[in-house]
């Protein structure tokens, strides 16, 4: 009798024993995955912040990284020309400056009705554009001028910025140099124009002149002059 009653007891023991440790490792897994979720979340929120301090909250705009337009073109910087003051343009004229005759405006292919404009890839961003500006001081048009922009930080704000540009007379000294054709291709903005030859009138050049207009990170070249005809 005895040895049945220890031997219930002992049954009874090993019974009651597993559901108290169940209890334990339930209760102790239960602390172990709360630290675990606790050290996640204060990972992920330092990953979160290191993210943060890294990345810039405003991009660095790069030459060509947005697109010119034409409609940027028509309020775009322009130098000092024809004895007038550097300015912007407005609706594709520079206002009146006092004290100087004429105007500055973008130049119109009188044959075509088309403006005097190109679009493509001078600075590695495919967004720039060429533009022939055309001016006077009173009189009769002086030589037309070919300026190259990309789009710049303040597109939105100032405009495109200017490259640079190159006035055609210095380099055929006719005087009264005309584009004729102005694209832009491989990098380079090609232009065609008619300058004046020895024997020809003021108002009627014919000597065919073409030139590639280059932004070498610094300012604008013209290579490649040569008559074409």
């Amino acid at each position: 009798m005895k040895t049945t009653k220890i031997t219930k007891l002992a049954l009874i023991g090993t019974a009651t024993a597993p559901a108290s440790h169940r209890r334990v490792l339930l209760q102790s897994r239960a602390v172990k995955m709360i630290s675990l979720l606790s050290a996640f979340a204060a990972a992920a929120c330092v990953h979160t912040t290191a993210i943060s301090k890294a990345a810039p909250t405003t991009p660095v705009p790069t030459p060509g990284s947005r697109a010119v337009t034409f409609d940027y073109l028509m309020r775009a910087p322009v130098p000092a020309l024809c004895e007038h003051d550097p300015g912007q343009l407005s609706n594709g004229e520079l206002p009146p400056q006092e004290g100087h005759r004429g105007n500055v405006g973008i130049a119109l292919n009188y044959n075509t009705a088309a403006y005097k404009v190109a679009f493509g890839d001078l600075t590695g961003g495919a967004g720039d554009a060429a533009m022939v500006i055309h001016c006077n001081a009173g009189g009769v048009g002086w030589p037309e001028t070919v300026q190259l922009y990309t789009a710049g930080p303040k597109l939105d704000i100032a405009g495109p910025t200017r490259l640079g540009g190159i006035d055609l007379g210095d380099l055929t000294h006719g005087g009264r140099e005309i584009v004729t054709d102005l694209s832009i291709s491989d990098g380079v903005a090609h232009v065609t124009w008619m300058a004046n030859g020895p024997n020809d009138g003021m108002c009627c050049p014919t000597v065919k002149m073409m030139a590639d207009l280059r932004w070498d990170g610094s300012t604008v070249v013209a290579q490649n002059v040569r008559r074409a005809n």
